[in-house]
């Protein structure tokens, strides 16, 4: 599934790979968009201490072992919440409904649907921005949140997200819940939203260094290889196509 044309690599004259790579990157410039979307085959070292370089990786397996205890505290919290004091949502409306402890799984299944649409958003607007040539700074952001990736990506340690990151893309998300719901449901729409997550970073790495035995992840798999490979400004749904096709970027064919 994936091209031969990365199947080994040579030095581009632009990067010492035989040294930590992530002080080297913003000095390319203008050269970076062009360079980062250019994959390799290999494993980079990002940092010089080790401590760093450590916590830059993750292997999957970590991503259920920390996300879902957290998912099931929030259900737990939210739920006992919810029983000893229901809340009205929207508030002040006359269209408003009472969310209680019986039909709090329904947030849960809102905030899963909604991370479909902020897995699109974050990937297409946040991930594959073009960060200014005269910003290194921007450039720096743009490399470590998803610049990597596409540079080695089959690098099984920096494919799914660290933790440590995660934890601050998600209180930002929690935030905004929180701002247009009761905490105490705006936590159950959160945990629908980390479940989201979950199953879209699982998909991501088998699409990856999974072989799939049925037609719909088969599919999902020459989708994701052609966003790598043929076309990077398009193809932006991992998890599922179903935002590409409202905003126009569904890869064709």
């Amino acid at each position: 599934m994936i091209p031969k044309f990365i199947i080994g690599w040579r030095p581009d004259g632009l990067i010492d790979w035989s040294k930590p790579i992530v002080w080297q990157v913003p000095s390319l410039g203008d050269k970076y968009f062009d360079w980062v979307h250019v994959p390799v085959d290999t494993h980079m070292r990002l940092f010089q201490w080790d401590f760093v370089e450590y916590f830059s990786q993750c292997s999957w397996y970590i991503v259920p072992i920390f996300w879902l205890p957290v998912m099931f505290i929030l259900i737990g919290l939210s739920y006992y919440s919810l029983v000893q004091n229901p809340v009205e949502w929207p508030a002040d409306s006359s269209y408003s409904i009472t969310i209680n402890g019986w039909n709090a799984s329904l947030l849960y299944l809102l905030g899963l649907m909604f991370w479909t649409l902020e897995e699109y958003i974050i990937h297409r607007w946040l991930f594959h921005m073009k960060p200014p040539a005269g910003y290194p700074s921007l450039i720096l952001v743009h490399f470590l949140l998803h610049g990597q990736h596409h540079k080695t990506p089959m690098d099984s340690k920096r494919l799914v997200f660290p933790p440590i990151p995660a934890i601050g893309l998600g209180m930002v998300m929690y935030s905004l819940y929180c701002m247009f719901m009761p905490s105490s449901a705006a936590l159950m729409m959160f945990a629908g939203s980390i479940g989201g997550y979950l199953a879209y970073d699982m998909i991501h790495y088998y699409l990856h260094h999974g072989v799939p035995s049925t037609t719909y992840f088969k599919s999902l798999k020459r989708y994701h290889v052609r966003h790598h490979f043929e076309n990077q400004q398009k193809g932006f749904g991992i998890s599922s196509k179903m935002w590409d096709y409202p905003f126009h970027t569904l890869i064709e064919g």
